[in-house]
């Protein structure tokens, strides 16, 4: 009888192995954010050509590289700077490309607690993150469970992500990319929402928080990234991008706007390759039309963006910089 329930009991033990590779497999092939930056890495791979922009950050970043020349857009979707930093890492000393400039997105909610505990698509990001490392630097030792997660049972809390596989699939039945860009959601328009206000408080809330607005780690890899840049010899540009009226004044009822970006500019202003901070938050204040929602530009917002950055970069580069308005 002994016997008999080891054998049972080993048996079932091996099901359940096999049903979570099962699982584990289908999700990281289902999973959309999975797919996409999976071709990006394919197309940064594939980039042959001069690489004078590389952009990183999460859905905000919208630089169309159809507009852009020379650029290559590898932000990924709730990516941060810990993210950044190690993709980074891996670029200039793994690829063989080295961009001229490296953007980094800086906006309001780049720098927050909640940002740094967005640790999502770890079956993707186990490639570049050094999770022990990153739990060093936190003091936080349960990080270590995402590699665990990424790396065994990808599927595990992530619902939302199944939810949003399908509802792109819907919505968006055909990848288009280009240079890692693909056009933003166009399936809403922010003009048209009825409770402008509503959607932006809930926004706001869900990325910020409130007494705490430069989180330590968040910071530690900012420092990170520009030390990196300063020993590799890249350039290093700072973005706040486009948001909508109503997000950014939901925002400023959270978090000290000048003070965090006051001690944002301080840090950045020691190396020598950091170049210069594009304030764009409030560029389309008076055209939510170019807005998906409160903090997401839509193609055509996107389109206007960028031409108005590559056109700030050819003054700033022929010596008669502009300050966005």
């Amino acid at each position: 009888m002994k016997g008999k329930s080891i054998k049972r009991l080993l048996l079932f033990a091996a099901l359940l192995v096999v049903v979570n590779i099962a699982l584990d497999q289908a999700f990281k092939a289902f999973s959309v954010h999975n797919i996409l930056n999976r071709r990006m890495d394919e197309q940064f791979a594939a980039y042959n050509d001069t690489l004078k922009y590389l952009s990183l950050g999460n859905s905000h970043n919208c630089i169309n590289t159809y507009i852009l020349n020379n650029s290559f857009n590898y932000g990924s979707p709730s990516e941060n700077y810990i993210q950044s930093y190690y993709k980074l890492k891996h670029i200039l000393e793994k690829s063989g490309k080295k961009p001229e400039y490296v953007i980094l997105q800086a906006d309001i909610s780049t720098y927050g607690p909640k940002i740094a505990d967005r640790f999502e698509y770890n079956s993707y990001w186990i490639d570049y993150i050094d999770y022990p490392e990153l739990a060093r630097i936190s003091g936080d030792r349960s990080l270590l469970t995402k590699w665990i997660e990424g790396r065994f049972f990808s599927y595990a809390g992530n619902y939302k992500d199944v939810q949003l596989s399908i509802l792109y699939r819907i919505k968006i039945r055909k990848l288009e990319m280009h240079n890692g860009y693909r056009p933003h959601r166009d399936y809403r328009n922010f003009s048209q929402e009825k409770d402008k206000r509503r959607l932006a408080w809930a926004k706001a809330n869900l990325f910020l928080t409130r007494g705490s607005y430069f989180d330590p780690t968040i910071k530690a890899y900012y420092k990170k990234i520009l030390q990196l840049c300063q020993s590799h010899g890249v350039k290093v540009l700072m973005i706040r991008y486009p948001m909508t009226r109503e997000f950014h004044e939901e925002e400023i009822r959270i978090v000290p706007e000048r003070q965090l970006f006051s001690e944002v500019q301080s840090i950045a202003e020691q190396y020598p390759v950091f170049v210069k901070l594009f304030d764009y938050h409030n560029l389309f204040f008076d055209h939510p039309e170019y807005f998906f929602d409160p903090d997401h530009l839509n193609i055509k917002g996107s389109d206007l963006f960028t031409r108005r950055f590559a056109e700030d970069m050819k003054q700033l580069e022929s010596g008669n910089a502009l300050s966005p308005e």
